[in-house]
């Protein structure tokens, strides 16, 4: 029998939408969005890409008119240039392949090709709600170097290793021009009440969709994932009369993040008088 959460998960239970769908490889990387948002909006701010675009790349698909700006300071041409004399130095040593060489000259071939698209920007910066550094950036920055129009709808992707709660309070301040928000939630074994707070400060004005457990890492005892993806939507775009839905992952819609392990159930305690 599956494990089902503890009542006090149950504020996190999605309202079923049947726009929804996959943007994005099969496994870590991809992640479930509302599709006519997605469709309504062309642009897309990511918070955290590392090697792996392909959500990215499938959001410049829908539109010609798309635009992708990227922040991410976890990688760029300095760390690959660093890794492919890492990786030459450890082959002379016998302790890497020659493909691994070739796989990573191709990694950043990939990656290069990508940000040097005319509709895509990147930039190499770490976020934060403060700025300590030069390599630091905040939302108000952001959204003043960007000169995004206020009547602009902005899909919003997050995966920032833990320092999402530290901009959550920013990410209010910039709802009105945000539709959606794709978030990874970290660490939940130590920051089950930072989580508990961040998420209930967004469902003031966003509803969550859509949730998935990244099984990169595993559950807590009470059975709630440590790292979690969680899709929200404007509260303006659903209607608080759809239904529920209880039981996760959804067939052919969501994937495990590591294809070699099973992905991780989630279950809700059933309240049907939400239906």
């Amino acid at each position: 029998m599956n494990k089902v959460l503890p009542i006090e998960y149950n504020f996190l239970i999605p309202y079923a939408q049947e726009t929804l769908t996959r943007m994005g490889t099969n496994k870590d990387g991809g992640y479930v969005v509302d599709e006519k948002l997605i469709n309504n909006s062309n642009i897309l701010i990511s918070f955290g890409m590392g090697d792996e675009f392909s959500f990215e790349e499938d959001f410049l698909k829908k539109n010609q008119k798309n635009k992708v700006f990227i922040f991410d300071y976890s990688i760029n041409h300095k760390i690959y240039i660093q890794n492919i004399f890492r990786i030459i130095r450890r082959i002379f040593k016998l302790k890497r392949k020659y493909n691994d060489l070739i796989m990573m000259l191709n990694t950043f071939k990939n990656f290069r090709k990508f940000i040097n698209k005319d509709n895509v920007k990147f930039f190499s910066k770490k976020i934060s709600n403060k700025i300590a550094n030069k390599n630091d950036i905040n939302l108000k920055r952001i959204f003043d170097l960007l000169k995004i129009n206020k009547n602009e709808n902005i899909n919003l992707k997050i995966d920032i290793e833990g320092d999402e709660y530290k901009i959550i309070d920013d990410i209010l301040i910039y709802q009105n021009q945000i539709s959606q928000i794709v978030m990874e939630f970290h660490d939940m074994h130590i920051k089950k009440k930072e989580f508990f707070e961040s998420v209930k400060k967004l469902q003031k004005l966003f509803t969550i969709v859509h949730l998935h457990a990244n099984n990169y890492n595993k559950c807590n005892d009470d059975g709630f994932p440590i790292n979690v993806e969680i899709t929200f939507c404007k509260n303006e775009y659903i209607s608080q009369t759809e239904k529920r839905s209880y039981d996760f992952p959804i067939k052919n819609l969501d994937h495990p993040n590591n294809p070699n392990l099973a992905d991780i159930e989630i279950n809700f305690q059933k309240d049907r008088s939400l239906n």
